[in-house]
């Protein structure tokens, strides 16, 4: 589920993590908008919005990749790179750089930001709302705007923060 927890790492050791996924309504919508849009649904990008819907909430794009080899070996895996930043390129899937380690990929449809501990590395998802005034106030005093989906805000999570004030009392 959404919500707190370690990154994947590297991999799947030939066994699948990607679950169930929330099924072809979410896919067929994505589909369907990338065709309004003169967009055409190749092979390779039928299978990896499929792969994307099913993926863990934080997976690489070397991760997505060996999924779909593993279910299409069929498919050239530089095909995949490709299809992913094509589907990046046209806002249909985020990257976003939680700290050390490989970029994630996920669908763009469910917009959220990335809070990383920098102690046990967990990864909590929270709403683009969190980030409104920091971007406001970066806009009027800066005339910056940020992508602040692009990366994660690193810090210390709820649990090792109280896990650090009840070993300094």
């Amino acid at each position: 589920g959404r919500g707190d927890g370690v990154v994947p790492g590297p991999g799947f050791g030939g066994q699948s993590r990607f679950g169930p996924g929330m099924g072809v309504d979410r896919v067929q919508a994505i589909r369907d908008g990338l065709r309004q849009r003169g967009e055409r649904i190749t092979t390779a990008r039928r299978v990896l919005l499929t792969a994307l819907d099913k993926a863990p909430d934080h997976c690489s794009a070397d991760d997505l990749a060996a999924e779909v080899a593993r279910i299409h070996p069929e498919i050239h895996r530089a095909t995949i790179y490709r299809t992913l930043e094509t589907l990046r390129r046209l806002e249909v899937v985020e990257h976003t750089h939680l700290g050390h380690g490989p970029a994630v990929v996920h669908l763009a449809d469910q917009v959220h930001q990335h809070l990383v501990c920098e102690e046990c590395g967990s990864v909590t998802e929270v709403p683009p709302a969190a980030f409104r005034g920091l971007e406001r106030a970066l806009k009027r005093d800066y005339g910056f705007t940020i992508k602040s989906r692009h990366f994660a805000v690193a810090g210390i999570c709820q649990a090792c923060t109280k896990a650090a004030d009840e070993v300094s009392l």
